[in-house]
């Protein structure tokens, strides 16, 4: 893997740098973040870099849903603690500062010696109006995508906040230092992409809950004329359409000036594939016709839409623990046995992904 310049390593995934994290009602300081120097300081096996693994999930499923750890809500059913109004964004914020001090180290003390190139990793879906003729529904897609992806991206390659998140948040969204905007502006030499997925979007009138992180709107997966965005998988939120990954890819080129993009995650679960005999599971048609028809997305966004995408890593290698969906939930193109000693048995899309990754390489 090393000799064709493959390993991409996670520094943090679900990482949560705050002064003190059972309190996170200020951006930090630089202290906190010395771990993350040093986790930066591996050493030059490694040629490319991620920071942080989908900060979105990081900051809004652990300090507004309480479905991550540490678990923080204003839903006191489910949590004695947490301000769901206010601290998604100040967490959003420190672990913007921490990437960019992640970055500033080693590109000061690796880079030149390693020669390898450093990002992070936003999530983020495709968003199509439940109503095309109305225009609110229209421009709600746009305000979707800012607050799930633009909110750690714009201060990067922009270096400000989205206008629509600002609006909206007021004070409760963090001003940037000098010092702090300037870790975090220009600090991606690639972009990270994690994608599934998309959405219809259909806008909220009246003025936005205190605990919404959306951007006043409702994620739906039928349009207004009763359509499906996609067929059903085992994940409630995952409704395959890979047209909208063509689609976010030529937004995300226009929107950020053409950056390298690796796409760090993509793939798919599918319905009641835990439940099924293993000869059956081996067989898993419908992941392979995700791969086919998502590669073959990205491979028009570069061909046809000039998109400067460079890498494509699907999800995922094995069957794996998928966080809040357990062990129930399989993404992987290898089967696990759970139940007897972790043996693994390739799956149809094991082999098939190959030979698509074939068809598009360029010799």
């Amino acid at each position: 893997m090393r000799s064709q310049g493959l390993p991409l390593l996670d520094l943090l995934v679900a990482h949560h740098p705050a002064r003190r994290p059972q309190r996170p009602n200020q951006p930090s300081g630089h202290r906190p973040l010395q771990p993350i120097h040093r986790q930066a300081a591996f050493g030059p096996r490694v040629k490319h870099w991620i920071t942080f693994n989908e900060p979105w999930c990081s900051a809004v499923l652990g300090y507004n849903v309480g479905q991550f750890a540490p678990g923080r809500t204003s839903d006191r059913a489910k949590s004695a603690v947490g301000d769901g109004s206010r601290e998604p964004w100040i967490v959003g914020h420190n672990l913007l500062v921490a990437h960019g001090a992640a970055v500033k180290v080693y590109r000061e003390e690796f880079k030149g010696r390693d020669g390898g190139e450093i990002g992070i990793t936003l999530n983020g879906d495709w968003a199509e109006p439940w109503d095309p003729a109305n225009p609110a529904d229209v421009e709600a897609c746009t305000r979707k995508i800012e607050f799930a992806i633009s909110w750690f991206a714009d201060p990067i390659y922009h270096g400000k906040y989205p206008d629509s998140m600002v609006q909206q948040l007021g004070d409760r969204l963090p001003t940037w230092s000098a010092e702090d905007l300037a870790l975090v502006q220009g600090s991606n030499d690639f972009y990270g992409m994690n994608h599934y997925c998309a959405n219809y979007i259909k806008a909220r009138t009246g003025e936005p809950d205190p605990t919404d992180t959306a951007g006043n709107l409702e994620l739906l997966l039928q349009n207004k004329a009763g359509e499906w965005i996609g067929p059903e998988t085992q994940s409630a939120w995952l409704r395959p359409c890979a047209p909208g990954f063509r689609k976010l890819l030529k937004w995300l080129s226009d929107r950020y000036g053409q950056p390298k993009i690796y796409v760090t995650e993509n793939g798919t679960s599918l319905k009641g594939e835990n439940d099924l005999p293993v000869d059956q599971l081996l067989q898993d048609e419908f992941r392979v016709q995700y791969f086919r028809d998502y590669i073959a997305a990205m491979a028009d966004a570069y061909t046809l839409d000039g998109v400067n995408v460079r890498g494509y890593m699907a999800w995922s290698l094995m069957d794996n623990f998928e966080w809040a969906e357990g062990y129930e939930t399989r993404f992987g193109v290898t089967y696990v046995d759970y139940e007897n000693g972790q043996k693994r048995i390739p799956k149809a899309s094991a082999k098939e992904i190959g030979k698509i990754f074939k068809q598009y390489i360029e010799e």
